[in-house]
């Protein structure tokens, strides 16, 4: 059996990064002995990426390339890319390039590449110096669309992200059952700054619609600026109080799996929200945001409101997604196919 060998580097307070790396790391589990480089990652962000005690860490970068270099020269290995997100930055692609040769040897002793569950901020002059590292992967996709039409290689599977939370037979039971009376708004602390006509027809929508304000933070970066909205609405909280990763992820899918809707612009609070059965709404003012692309490819795209135009906060649009669980339940299942399907490409690759 191969050795694996994969990244789960990711921004050390986003819970966004842990949440979709864990079922990619188990997934590559699966092919053979783990080996995984967290570098400096502390052990609060380790606490929710699901290592098991037969993984092997590395903190050291030359420990780790020595790592990858003898297994391929040996037998030849598994090598996935880091999943998330990547930029088409001279950076990125100089690593893609450093390694192309590497794969190329990998390939030669019989190893396999993967690449797959990632998406583009945005294109750049730099696409096609990764493209070129991509045509030694044997498995490739992406989790939007819009990226895949850009580097015009591999398929579309829907994030990582969706593959965790409630099970698909507590997302129908929820539905089912109704009684979610509560509205998650989870701000980005570099994001929309929202005006207080903004919040204030906000707040009426949601009385409207009797759902009681609920004020989330991902990362601790936005701790303040959830903070600063809770108390323009008078909300309840759900902040970091810890860096633990894994204590504010279970604190979130509880506020989550009481929810109706959740409103943010971080891609991730709406894939944690809608896997606790919230009906995701992105915030969004151009239709190939981040977060806006990466849902539609799992069919939960369809409600979408402005941070700077006050009308797009309408009744009828937060209404309608406030009574879309069984809607939202049975695209996350679909998402959760779509993952499944992808698993199954990477399993077959690997046997081949």
């Amino acid at each position: 059996m191969r050795e694996v060998f994969a990244s789960a580097m990711g921004q050390y307070d986003n819970l966004g990064d842990t949440v979709l790396r864990r079922p990619y790391l188990r997934t590559l589990r699966e092919l053979g002995p783990l080996n995984v480089f967290v570098g400096n990652r502390p052990d609060d962000y380790l606490s929710a990426l699901g290592i098991e005690s037969t993984d092997v860490l590395f903190r050291d970068s030359a420990q780790w390339r020595r790592a990858i270099s003898r297994s391929i020269t040996r037998q030849g290995a598994v090598y996935a890319f880091n999943a998330g997100e990547i930029e088409t930055t001279r950076p990125y692609a100089m690593h893609y390039l450093r390694v192309a040769p590497l794969l190329a040897v990998n390939r030669l002793r019989g190893g396999r590449a993967l690449h797959v569950g990632l998406g583009i901020r945005r294109p750049t002059r730099w696409v096609p110096a990764i493209r070129g590292t991509l045509r030694l992967c044997d498995v490739v996709s992406w989790r939007d669309h819009e990226s895949q039409m850009t580097m015009r290689t591999g398929g579309v599977a829907p994030d990582w992200g969706f593959a965790e939370g409630a099970d698909d037979a507590t997302l129908l039971d929820r539905a089912a059952a109704g009684g979610q009376r509560s509205i998650v708004v989870a701000p980005r602390h570099n994001g929309a700054r929202f005006a207080d006509d903004w919040c204030e027809r906000f707040a009426a929508v949601a009385r409207e619609l009797d759902l009681e304000i609920v004020v989330a933070a991902q990362t601790v970066r936005d701790n303040a600026a959830a903070e600063v909205l809770a108390r323009k609405w008078s909300a309840e909280t759900v902040l970091w109080e810890s860096p633990h990763h894994a204590a504010h992820e279970f604190r979130l899918r509880e506020a989550y799996s009481q929810a109706a809707v959740v409103v943010s612009e971080r891609l991730h609070a709406l894939v944690l929200g809608a896997t606790e059965g919230a009906t995701p709404v992105a915030v969004a003012d151009a239709p190939r945001a981040k977060a806006v692309r990466t849902i539609r490819s799992a069919g939960l795209a369809e409600f979408v409101v402005s941070s700077t135009v006050t009308a797009s906060i309408d009744p009828d649009v937060l209404g309608r997604a406030s009574s879309s669980a069984h809607e939202t339940a049975t695209q996350v299942i679909s998402a959760r196919r779509g993952i499944e399907t992808l698993k199954e490409r990477v399993r077959r690759a690997v046997a081949h």
